[in-house]
């Protein structure tokens, strides 16, 4: 091989070893990168299991105590909560989250709470009986009509109400629909001239002022209505006579409460809806949401959280950890096949880088002795 083309040579294995010491430099930092990545794959395992979650007493099973994760159907749900307390879930102003069928059926009622109920298929009157049955007896409309006059009485009693100059004889109470739309459906009551025998009809409007009084006003009102109505009126309702129902309708009493008392909103957003529970539990966590239960003594609801209420529970996520260990190990196998992959190219860079410098070695000899024995000539 002559001098130029053994230079020519030479020339082309430096660069290809330039090339190779650049490859395997490159090959290192991206080994470099992975050792980075596994240790932040590392550090989010790690984290992950500590996951935790939300859960509910919900029963037992002999005397074991029964958890389930946490909703919002399970938290406001009627006696889903193991120790049957009621609890609404607020914004941080205090305003009840709700379902849009509740929403529909307290803008329905418009204040009124029988309607209310009755937009949900319930009414809180124990009287089967009307005044035009057929069928019922006339001591069973005696007892009925009798009844009326008793919730009627103890609401009139309790805002310090009197109609009419002889109450016993000449008070009649019934459901007549004015044709002034604003008295349409409002209770009645007639006052007859003993003398004359001429009836005054008028509306019997609510004139108290505390949630006792209403509470009075609201039940005669629905007795009223059950006995006076046409006959098929409230006929689909679920009523307070059969004892089953009571429970749930106290559960809408305390719900319409708290709707009229503290305002309410419904979570319309689609990527923030209650049955997200996901979301509804992070929410929880963030105090985003608080909880509150019906106080049976203060008869209102009152404030509570997930760390103090005794129904809830926050214990560690098996099912969320086993995902993040499945997701994990994927991760490390991923990792773990780029890392051969990197090591494999580095062996045969190595190998290759061996092979070019012997020969540029090699070369580098010739070359050397060439140019001394060019020397010796000239000399």
């Amino acid at each position: 091989m002559g001098m130029a083309a053994s230079q020519a040579r030479l020339l082309s294995i430096t660069a290809r070893l330039t090339d190779n010491e650049n490859s395997g430099q490159s090959i290192s930092y991206s080994k470099i990168r992975l050792a980075n990545q596994t240790e932040e794959v590392n550090k989010d395992y790690l984290n992950a299991l500590k996951a935790t979650k939300l859960t509910v007493l919900t029963g037992f099973n002999g005397s074991e105590e029964v958890y389930t994760d946490i909703s919002y159907g399970l938290m406001t749900g009627y006696n889903t909560v193991a120790a049957g307390t009621q609890y609404v879930v607020t914004d941080k102003k205090g305003k009840v989250l709700v379902t849009s069928k509740l929403a529909d059926a307290f803008e329905k009622g418009n204040g009124d709470y029988n309607k209310f109920l009755a937009a949900l298929g319930y009414s809180q009157t124990d009287i089967t009986i009307k005044k035009d049955s057929t069928t019922a007896t006339d001591q069973e409309k005696a007892k009925a009509y009798q009844q009326i006059h008793e919730a009627w009485d103890q609401y009139l009693t309790s805002v310090g109400l009197h109609i009419g100059e002889d109450e016993e004889h000449g008070l009649d109470f019934g459901y007549t629909s004015f044709s002034n739309a604003s008295f349409d459906g409002y209770p009645t009551y007639t006052v007859t001239d003993l003398t004359t025998g001429e009836k005054t009809t008028k509306a019997l409007n609510y004139e108290g002022t505390t949630q006792e009084q209403r509470d009075f006003y609201d039940y005669a009102a629905s007795l009223t209505e059950a006995y006076y109505g046409t006959s098929n009126s409230g006929s689909a309702l679920k009523t307070a006579e059969d004892p089953d129902n009571v429970g749930y309708i106290n559960y809408l009493k305390n719900i319409f409460q708290k709707m009229s008392s503290a305002g309410y909103y419904v979570e319309d957003d689609e990527t923030k809806t209650i049955k997200d529970n996901t979301w509804f539990e992070q929410e929880l966590k963030d105090g985003n949401l608080q909880l509150e239960y019906y106080s049976a003594v203060e008869q209102k609801f009152v404030s509570t959280s997930i760390d103090s209420d005794s129904a809830i529970q926050e214990v560690t996520d098996e099912r969320e950890i086993a995902l993040v260990e499945q997701e994990y190990q994927m991760k490390l196998d991923d990792l773990e096949q780029k890392d051969n992959k990197y090591d494999l190219e580095l062996r045969k860079l190595d190998t290759e880088h061996s092979a070019l410098q012997t020969e540029y070695d090699a070369l580098k000899t010739v070359i050397d002795k060439n140019v001394e024995s060019s020397f010796k000539t000239f000399s």
